[in-house]
């Protein structure tokens, strides 16, 4: 249990740096005047990704689905492996 402890934090910094990673890339040039009214679009969509409910509410998710695993009979480092695969894929629901 205490090495599930030390890797809550990465899962949760994996998925924060994703979302950081695709705040900070510039649109294309061939973008056009469509992406530019996308970005406040798409930057209020992370800022509500971001709210503490919401994070809150995906670390549950990740928890009970780790415990699922665990309970189908996949190993620890199974488990946490297809979790990680999951929130890097960005298809975590």
């Amino acid at each position: 249990m205490k090495r599930l402890a030390a890797i809550y934090p990465f899962l949760l910094c994996v998925f924060i740096g994703s979302v950081s990673a695709q705040t900070q890339m510039p649109p294309p040039p061939s973008a056009g005047p469509n992406m530019k009214m996308l970005v406040p679009m798409l930057k209020a969509q992370l800022e509500a990704l971001s709210s503490p409910e919401l994070l809150e509410a995906q670390s549950k998710y990740y928890r009970e689905l780790y415990l699922s695993l665990k309970k189908q009979g996949f190993t620890d480092e199974q488990a946490m492996q297809l979790l990680v695969a999951l929130a890097s894929s960005g298809n975590s629901k």
